[in-house]
Protein backbone atom coordinates (compact mmCIF):
# COMPACT_ATOMS: atom_id res chain seq x y z
CA UNK A 1 0.00 0.00 0.00
CA UNK A 2 1.62 3.26 -1.09
CA UNK A 3 1.78 6.62 1.12
CA UNK A 4 0.68 9.66 -0.01
CA UNK A 5 3.55 11.35 2.09
CA UNK A 6 6.08 9.50 0.19
CA UNK A 7 9.24 9.90 2.24
CA UNK A 8 7.26 11.05 5.70
CA UNK A 9 5.59 9.82 8.25
CA UNK A 10 1.97 8.96 7.68
CA UNK A 11 -0.49 11.14 9.35
CA UNK A 12 -1.84 9.70 12.64
CA UNK A 13 -5.00 8.42 13.19
CA UNK A 14 -7.87 11.27 13.64
CA UNK A 15 -7.20 11.85 17.70
CA UNK A 16 -3.68 11.17 18.55
CA UNK A 17 -1.02 13.71 18.36
CA UNK A 18 1.48 14.09 15.71
CA UNK A 19 4.45 13.06 16.34
CA UNK A 20 7.75 14.99 16.62
CA UNK A 21 9.70 15.24 13.41
CA UNK A 22 13.67 14.08 13.59
CA UNK A 23 15.87 17.08 14.19
CA UNK A 24 17.32 17.54 10.36
CA UNK A 25 21.65 17.39 10.56
CA UNK A 26 23.14 20.43 10.46
CA UNK A 27 26.26 21.67 7.54
CA UNK A 28 27.39 24.15 10.21
CA UNK A 29 30.07 21.47 11.79
CA UNK A 30 31.14 20.33 8.27
CA UNK A 31 31.74 24.02 7.95
CA UNK A 32 33.39 24.60 10.86
CA UNK A 33 35.87 21.07 10.94
CA UNK A 34 36.90 22.47 6.84
CA UNK A 35 37.72 25.64 8.35
CA UNK A 36 39.63 24.74 11.04
CA UNK A 37 41.23 22.32 8.73
CA UNK A 38 42.25 25.16 6.48
CA UNK A 39 43.35 27.16 8.96
CA UNK A 40 45.60 24.71 10.10
CA UNK A 41 47.32 23.80 6.76
CA UNK A 42 47.65 27.31 5.84
CA UNK A 43 49.26 27.99 9.21
CA UNK A 44 51.87 24.87 8.85
CA UNK A 45 52.30 26.47 4.64
CA UNK A 46 52.96 30.18 6.27
CA UNK A 47 55.31 28.55 8.52
CA UNK A 48 57.72 26.30 6.45
CA UNK A 49 58.03 29.60 4.58
CA UNK A 50 58.96 31.13 7.91
CA UNK A 51 61.78 29.15 8.32
CA UNK A 52 62.72 28.39 4.53
CA UNK A 53 63.59 32.62 4.53
CA UNK A 54 65.47 32.57 8.15
CA UNK A 55 67.46 29.49 7.17
CA UNK A 56 68.48 31.27 3.66
CA UNK A 57 69.32 34.53 5.67
CA UNK A 58 70.92 33.01 8.12
CA UNK A 59 73.00 30.94 5.28
CA UNK A 60 73.79 34.34 3.62
CA UNK A 61 74.96 35.67 7.16
CA UNK A 62 77.06 32.40 7.56
CA UNK A 63 78.98 32.67 4.81
CA UNK A 64 79.73 36.19 5.07
CA UNK A 65 81.34 35.74 8.37
CA UNK A 66 82.83 32.44 7.14
CA UNK A 67 84.49 34.00 4.22
CA UNK A 68 88.34 34.54 4.47
CA UNK A 69 89.51 37.01 3.67
CA UNK A 70 92.75 36.73 1.06
CA UNK A 71 96.00 37.49 2.79
CA UNK A 72 98.82 39.36 1.31
CA UNK A 73 102.23 38.87 2.59
CA UNK A 74 103.75 41.77 4.30
CA UNK A 75 106.49 43.46 1.98
CA UNK A 76 110.01 42.10 2.46
CA UNK A 77 112.25 44.57 4.12
CA UNK A 78 114.78 46.29 1.61
CA UNK A 79 118.16 44.36 1.23
CA UNK A 80 121.51 45.49 -0.25
CA UNK A 81 122.13 44.51 -3.54
CA UNK A 82 124.82 41.49 -3.77
CA UNK A 83 128.08 42.91 -4.18
CA UNK A 84 127.47 46.28 -2.70
CA UNK A 85 129.55 47.38 0.12
CA UNK A 86 129.55 47.24 3.73
CA UNK A 87 127.79 49.76 6.06
CA UNK A 88 130.47 52.45 7.65
CA UNK A 89 130.65 52.05 10.73
CA UNK A 90 130.82 54.23 14.05
CA UNK A 91 134.14 55.44 14.70
CA UNK A 92 135.61 54.74 17.33
CA UNK A 93 136.19 56.77 20.21
CA UNK A 94 139.83 58.26 21.34
CA UNK A 95 141.62 55.98 24.04
CA UNK A 96 141.34 56.18 27.37
CA UNK A 97 144.51 57.00 29.22
CA UNK A 98 143.62 55.47 32.35
CA UNK A 99 141.93 52.37 30.74
CA UNK A 100 143.27 48.96 31.89
CA UNK A 101 144.61 48.34 28.26
CA UNK A 102 145.46 51.49 25.58
CA UNK A 103 145.70 50.51 21.86
CA UNK A 104 146.21 53.54 19.56
CA UNK A 105 147.11 53.40 16.10
CA UNK A 106 148.40 55.61 12.71
CA UNK A 107 148.60 54.75 9.33
CA UNK A 108 152.12 53.86 8.35
CA UNK A 109 154.19 53.08 5.12
CA UNK A 110 154.28 49.55 3.96
CA UNK A 111 158.05 47.74 4.29
CA UNK A 112 157.56 44.49 2.54
CA UNK A 113 158.77 41.49 4.66
CA UNK A 114 160.60 38.35 3.18
CA UNK A 115 157.52 36.13 3.22
CA UNK A 116 155.37 39.00 1.01
CA UNK A 117 153.96 37.50 -2.07
CA UNK A 118 153.61 40.75 -4.31
CA UNK A 119 150.65 42.94 -4.44
CA UNK A 120 149.47 45.97 -2.77
CA UNK A 121 149.54 45.52 1.21
CA UNK A 122 148.49 48.62 3.83
CA UNK A 123 150.32 48.45 6.72
CA UNK A 124 149.24 50.00 10.16
CA UNK A 125 151.34 51.76 13.39
CA UNK A 126 150.07 49.86 16.48
CA UNK A 127 151.24 50.29 20.37
CA UNK A 128 149.62 48.40 23.17
CA UNK A 129 149.91 49.40 26.53
CA UNK A 130 149.02 47.39 29.84
CA UNK A 131 148.32 48.98 32.60
CA UNK A 132 146.13 46.33 34.06
CA UNK A 133 147.70 44.02 36.71
CA UNK A 134 146.86 40.86 34.62
CA UNK A 135 148.93 40.10 31.92
CA UNK A 136 147.92 41.44 28.20
CA UNK A 137 148.67 39.09 25.29
CA UNK A 138 149.33 40.28 22.39
CA UNK A 139 149.84 38.28 18.88
CA UNK A 140 149.38 39.52 15.77
CA UNK A 141 146.33 37.00 14.83
CA UNK A 142 144.74 39.06 17.78
CA UNK A 143 144.43 42.18 15.46
CA UNK A 144 141.47 43.28 12.85
CA UNK A 145 141.52 46.44 10.51
CA UNK A 146 138.06 48.04 9.60
CA UNK A 147 138.21 49.96 6.20
CA UNK A 148 136.88 53.03 5.21
CA UNK A 149 133.65 51.50 3.91
CA UNK A 150 132.97 49.36 7.14
CA UNK A 151 135.03 46.28 5.68
CA UNK A 152 136.54 43.83 8.69
CA UNK A 153 140.11 42.39 7.08
CA UNK A 154 142.34 39.96 8.46
CA UNK A 155 145.97 40.31 9.16
CA UNK A 156 148.43 39.20 6.71
CA UNK A 157 151.18 37.34 8.73
CA UNK A 158 154.90 38.18 7.96
CA UNK A 159 153.60 40.47 5.16
CA UNK A 160 155.54 43.65 7.02
CA UNK A 161 159.37 43.50 7.87
CA UNK A 162 158.53 45.48 10.99
CA UNK A 163 155.28 43.38 11.88
CA UNK A 164 154.48 43.31 16.21
CA UNK A 165 156.23 40.90 18.57
CA UNK A 166 154.18 38.15 20.12
CA UNK A 167 154.53 39.15 23.56
CA UNK A 168 152.69 39.06 27.03
CA UNK A 169 152.97 42.42 28.47
CA UNK A 170 153.41 42.73 32.34
CA UNK A 171 151.38 45.54 33.97
CA UNK A 172 153.19 49.17 32.61
CA UNK A 173 154.79 47.48 29.71
CA UNK A 174 154.12 48.02 25.98
CA UNK A 175 155.12 46.77 22.47
CA UNK A 176 154.81 48.67 19.22
CA UNK A 177 154.38 47.34 15.66
CA UNK A 178 153.06 47.20 12.35
CA UNK A 179 149.83 45.30 11.42
CA UNK A 180 149.45 44.69 7.67
CA UNK A 181 146.22 43.90 5.25
CA UNK A 182 146.04 42.56 1.64
CA UNK A 183 145.26 45.26 -0.66
CA UNK A 184 145.48 49.40 -0.80
CA UNK A 185 142.78 50.76 1.45
CA UNK A 186 142.13 53.15 3.90
CA UNK A 187 142.22 51.76 7.49
CA UNK A 188 139.66 53.53 9.85
CA UNK A 189 139.48 51.32 13.04
CA UNK A 190 141.93 48.58 14.84
CA UNK A 191 140.35 46.01 17.16
CA UNK A 192 142.51 44.31 19.32
CA UNK A 193 141.46 41.21 21.34
CA UNK A 194 143.33 39.97 24.88
CA UNK A 195 143.96 36.48 24.12
CA UNK A 196 141.45 33.83 22.49
CA UNK A 197 138.72 34.89 24.65
CA UNK A 198 139.43 38.08 26.18
CA UNK A 199 137.87 41.76 26.18
CA UNK A 200 138.50 43.67 22.82
CA UNK A 201 139.74 47.16 22.17
CA UNK A 202 139.61 49.49 19.04
CA UNK A 203 140.98 52.30 18.26
CA UNK A 204 140.62 55.06 15.41
CA UNK A 205 143.70 55.04 13.03
CA UNK A 206 145.10 58.53 12.96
Amino acid sequence: MTTPYPGQQPPPPYGYPMPPQPPQKSNAGKIIAIGCGGLLVLSLVLFGCGALVLSGSAGSKGGTADAKTPAFPAPAAPTAPSGAPAQPEAPAPAPDKNADVVVTAAPTEYKAGILAQGGDHTSVQVTVVNNNAEEVDVNVFYFEVTTEDGTRKQIELAAAEDQIDTVKLAKGEKVSGTITVKGKVTAKTVHFRNGLLGKTYSAPVK
